[in-house]
């Protein structure tokens, strides 16, 4: 173990780092695998550390950083090598990916995890953890401005609901909201609102419109900005 972190710092290795490798040798793979598989451990983390949906997929994550990889070593085979090259093509075009991606944020880490692959790959060190730097920051800020105020939607089902006396109550703890459906018939009505909370308890908010004649149930649902409908 000692042995190959020595080979890892070496002054062969920190040149291959910063200006990338001509020719392949088994020091050189192993340090481009090497070096793919820690930029893949970090968009692990940050994938992990950034994610806002409702399942978070451990299989997926792992998936990202086996890409990187997977991606690494076709490019090291197919280095300057046309013919090698228009093969692999021709292989992957038989691929079929039926797994649908939900999230459109997932799209984005696996062509992360491909540009990687790509990057390490040919040799461009600097340019994938460069490149993985900027995203990072990028998601980080996101994160805590963008998602700063969590959007909800409040569902309120009844008999009788007064919308007037609902916006009171909003207005009252002072939290934005507007309208996105309202669906009545003879007997039943739901109205469904898309709201912000802050600092207000959703405990007090239910009780609140609980307490209004008419309202039998009241739910607040996490909302991530889409709507169908």
């Amino acid at each position: 173990m000692d042995k190959l972190i020595d080979k890892l710092i070496n002054q062969e290795n920190l040149f291959n780092l910063l200006n990338g490798m001509d020719t392949f040798t088994i020091n050189n793979i192993i340090f481009n695998i090497v070096i793919t598989t820690i930029l893949g451990l970090f968009i692990y983390f940050i994938y992990k550390k950034t994610f806002s949906g409702v399942m978070y997929s451990q299989n997926f994550n792992v998936t990202i950083v086996m890409i990187c990889i997977i991606t690494s070593i076709v490019m090291m085979l197919i280095r300057n090598n046309l013919a090698l090259s228009l093969g692999m093509v021709g292989s992957l075009s038989i691929i079929r990916f039926r797994t649908a991606i939900k999230e459109p944020r997932d799209i984005g880490f696996l062509f992360w995890a491909i540009a990687i692959g790509l990057s390490a790959g040919t040799g461009n060190f600097i340019v994938a953890i460069i490149g993985s730097i900027m995203i990072a920051l990028l998601l980080f800020i996101f994160k805590r401005v963008i998602y700063l105020d969590y959007c909800y939607l409040l569902v309120l089902k009844g008999n009788e609901i007064e919308s007037k006396e609902v916006n009171n109550i909003l207005k009252e703890y002072e939290i934005p909201y507007k309208l996105r459906m309202k669906t009545t018939n003879n007997i039943f009505m739901e109205i469904t609102y898309e709201i912000s909370l802050k600092s207000i308890n959703e405990d007090i908010l239910i009780k609140a419109f609980k307490s209004l004649i008419g309202i039998e149930e009241v739910h607040i649902v996490s909302y991530n900005g889409e709507i169908s409908g």
